[in-house]
């Protein structure tokens, strides 16, 4: 249930962001499969979210750079930020990720692309019993996206990855140790602009 919420969220964000297009821009050229001139360089920011295994879905911020050095080619680094309250320990997480991204059709006006790579995954634990943990993580990820030129210097992306992390460990309320399954989907809307 829940990431077919997210999955309509993301609809409507994306909706929305298109209402705001100009028209002028909207209809510059009708033709989705047009290849565009983007350049080599972008940066964004992006709202991210994170369905974990075990912990809370929710909403959270980022930004992401990308490198386009081939037509069919790319590569992504990103950051984000994500907080979970589980089980009497609060976990703040900062993924670092590292993708590549292959655009079969090129750099059309809609590009569908697939991506894959991987993350560190800095961790900080609090929990019960003075519980204070730092935890580097390391995990893979895969998975799809969408992205949409508006003009050659600015586009609206949507992925769709599934991560594979290391657990987290921390403290239950009894002082016991305890591990969280921290693998999940993440879903990403960004607002990118090329140079």
């Amino acid at each position: 249930m829940k990431p077919l919420l997210a999955i309509c969220a993301l609809a409507i964000v994306i909706s929305g962001i298109s209402i705001m297009i100009p028209q002028q821009a909207a209809a510059a050229d009708n033709d989705l499969f047009q290849q565009m001139d983007i350049g080599f360089f972008s940066v964004g920011g992006r709202a991210t979210y994170y369905d974990p295994q075990e912990g809370q879905s929710r909403w959270f911020g980022g930004g992401q750079v990308r490198l386009y050095p081939f037509k069919y080619l790319a590569f992504e680094g990103s950051a984000d930020y994500r907080r979970e309250d589980t089980a009497g320990s609060r976990i703040h997480t900062y993924p670092v990720q590292v993708s590549a991204l292959i655009y079969p059709l090129g750099h059309t006006r809609l590009a569908p692309f697939l991506l894959g790579g991987g993350g560190w995954y800095y961790t900080t634990v609090k929990g019960p019993g003075n519980f204070d943990d730092t935890q580097n993580r390391f995990g893979l990820h895969a998975g799809g996206g969408l992205q949409f030129f508006l003009s050659n210097h600015v586009s609206i992306d949507s992925t769709y990855r599934f991560i594979w992390l290391e657990d987290i460990q921390s403290k239950d309320q009894n002082i016991k140790d305890k591990s969280f399954n921290d693998n999940g989907h993440m879903i990403t809307v960004g607002l990118n602009f090329h140079f």
